[in-house]
Order: structure tokens, then sequence, then C-alpha cells
């Protein structure tokens, strides 16, 4: 991994008596893509405000490198905060007079025939966020955080959000840190995944090294004793178990069949094993 740009050491953070963040790390290079995925409430999108300084940690730090000013950092969510009864043109030119762009590319909003007089209230929630990330875009932002957003959007849309990001990365080295339930559609692109319950980390690693730490079973009959079920569902007569932590040395001694599984299933097995956990608990 490159040097890192933004370093979380010890985070902790809560509303009331309710604690979301608990002493939680994290470390992010530049031209990094990480995912972020967990169950309603673990406190992804918490994470996410911290480190653009919408809120402020009770304890532990968020040391950021001297790349990424807070000018220099794109924060996108599916709460959207823009000026409803604006135009477009309106709030590009606020936009660009704040964070002192000069030249404004809006190739992106004219993709989707969205004029300079439209307003802000009158746009779908696709053109909203195609809007927003080509406002965060102008001020080539060294970091740029994605809060459940491509979940609302239409297949075409997705493709010129995710083309972005992408484009981002690779021509900035723009660290993206993107916050989803959906991951068929970029499954190819995180460096990166971390998943996260009760305001930790659970897990963090590539993609790689999640596919090879996790394989399914199905099987009518009952595991035997010594393989790891993280998780399981039950299909008819048969039932899906979801083992992890994955040795290659299981094959040898136990006659199952271990099957690779794509990163959308590892991720709903990691959420799901949350929630099983905590009806047993």
């Amino acid at each position: 991994m490159s040097q890192a740009i933004i370093e979380i050491r010890d985070l902790s953070l809560g509303f009331s008596r309710r604690r979301v963040l608990a002493s939680l790390n994290l470390s992010l290079g530049a031209g990094e893509w990480a995912v972020i995925a967990g169950c309603n409430g673990a406190g992804k999108s918490t994470l996410l405000r911290a480190i653009a300084g919408v809120l402020l940690p009770d304890a532990g730090a968020i040391t950021r490198s001297a790349e990424v000013p807070p000018e220099k950092i794109g924060f996108l969510s599916d709460r959207l905060s823009l000026f409803e009864d604006w135009t477009v043109a309106r709030a590009i030119d606020f936009h660009c007079r704040v964070f002192q762009v000069g030249e404004f590319d809006d190739r992106l909003v004219k993709l989707l025939g969205v004029g300079p007089g439209s307003r802000i209230r009158d746009l779908s929630a696709g053109e909203r966020a195609i809007l927003h990330l080509t406002l965060a875009l102008a001020q080539k932002p060294a970091l740029l955080l994605v809060d459940e957003v491509l979940h609302m959007l239409d297949p075409y849309i997705r493709d010129l959000f995710v083309d972005a990001l992408i484009e981002a990365v690779s021509d900035r080295q723009a660290a993206v840190v993107t916050v989803n339930h959906t991951f068929s559609e970029i499954e190819r692109l995180p460096d990166r995944v971390l998943v996260m319950a009760d305001g930790r980390f659970i897990v963090d690693g590539t993609p790689e090294e999640l596919r090879g730490l996790m394989k399914k079973i199905v099987s009518r009959e009952p595991l035997p004793g010594g393989v790891p079920c993280f998780f399981r569902k039950a299909e008819g007569d048969y039932k899906e178990y979801f083992i992890y932590p994955f040795h290659e040395e299981m094959r040898a001694k136990h006659a199952l069949d271990f099957q690779d599984i794509a990163l959308p299933e590892i991720i709903k097995a990691f959420i799901g094993g949350g929630y099983e956990q905590k009806r047993m608990a």
C-alpha cells in the first residue's frame, strides 16, 4: 500500500448513551479503493462523516496528510444535501466560488440532458447524484467518500458514476471509500473490503484474500466437528454452510465439497453471521 493519507487511531464516537464507533483503527493510502459493508447501524455512515469532519470524535484521532486538506475531501451521501430551490447553474457557481474552482467540467451533467436552468428539486435521484459527484470532482479531491449512493441509481447512471470514480483514482490517485450493500457492480474494483460490526472492523482484507478464507458447502447432512461454520442458511432439504476461516488442509481432512463463492455472497454471509450471533447472544 502507498503511504497513508488518512490514519485513524482508537476512534470512538457516540450519540447520547449509544456508542457507535468503538476504538476503531484504519489506515488508507493514496489511490486505494476501500468498500465498507455491515448490517444497519454498524457505524458505517458515522465513520464517513467523522472522516469528512462533519462529526467530531469523542476519543481517538483522525490524522490527514498534507495532501488531504478539508477542501480536497469530496463527500457524497444518499441524503443529498443540495439547495432545493437553486438552479443547476447557481449550484455550480456557488461551489466554484467556495472551493476556488477555475474551469468546471460539466460533461457528466450534460450526458443526462440536465440544463443549467433546471431546478435541483426537479432532478431525479440519479441526476442529483451525478450533479453532486460532478461538484465534488471539480475540487480535484484527494479523498472521495461515497455513502450508500449506488443503490439508488439506475444501471446507466450507475455506470457513469462508477466510471467517474475509476477515472479519479487512475488520473489523480484519489482514495475512494464507498459504503454500500450492492456489490455486483463494483466487485472487481475495491483493493480492500472491510466489514463493520458494533463500531469495529471484523474483516479487513483484499477480495482475493476473502475468497480464499470463505467457502460454501451445500449439504443435507450436518457438518462434522472441526469445520468452522460462520453462517448457515436453510434451502429446502439442503443447508448452505459458509465456512470461515477456511484452510486448504480441510479438503484432505474432510470429504466435503468446498465451493468458491463470489464477493457479494461473502459479504452477505458476514452480515448474516453477525445477525445470527446477535440472536444467539
